[in-house]
């Protein structure tokens, strides 16, 4: 399979975090890219996207996401596989945890793209979030600041349960 993980940064968190999913993709063929990488408008090469974002301030996307789906063809994302993942603070903003998450899931659903790889809402702590989608995160959710040591199990679980449902995708 091969992918393309992309990715917005500030802090280095979301290359950080990227870093280790593209890690956890053993026997996959895997791109790391950031968003503001040229060349990143044909994405017909790849067979799953996995778009990550953190959550800014009072639960934002970061920016270069807003100026690179504005920017895409309209049919650029048109039934392409796309995973995300998103950081934040629950702790500091526990009232909008992650809702760059669910900013990212909106911009890529209207641009009519198939969203993979949600994720449970146990062992997060938090008061509300636009990433929460029919009772689940409409991606991975990691909190750098109050739960690094729980990254690299998220994430390989993630991996292990995306990888199945890509498959099962595949097999329709």
């Amino acid at each position: 399979m091969k992918i393309l993980i992309l990715y917005a940064t500030t802090t280095g968190n979301t290359e950080y975090v990227a870093q280790i999913i593209k890690s956890a993709l053993k026997g996959c063929e895997v791109d790391l890219k950031n968003v503001n990488d040229e060349g990143l408008e044909n994405f017909n090469d790849y067979d799953l996207l996995i778009f990550g974002t953190p959550t800014w301030g009072e639960g934002t996307i970061h920016k270069d996401w807003k100026t690179f789906i504005e920017n895409l063809q309209e049919d650029s994302l048109k039934g392409k596989r796309i995973a995300l993942f998103g950081l934040g603070d629950s702790l500091m903003f526990p009232k909008h945890f992650v809702n760059g998450l669910g900013e990212l899931y909106s911009m890529c659903l209207a641009k009519g793209a198939n969203i993979l790889g949600s994720w449970e809402i146990e062992g997060y702590k938090f008061e509300n979030s636009k990433a929460l989608i029919s009772g689940k995160f409409c991606g991975l959710v990691l909190d750098q600041e109050n739960e690094a040591e729980q990254t690299v199990r998220r994430v390989n679980e993630w991996i292990r349960k995306l990888l199945l449902e890509a498959e099962e995708t595949d097999s329709r």
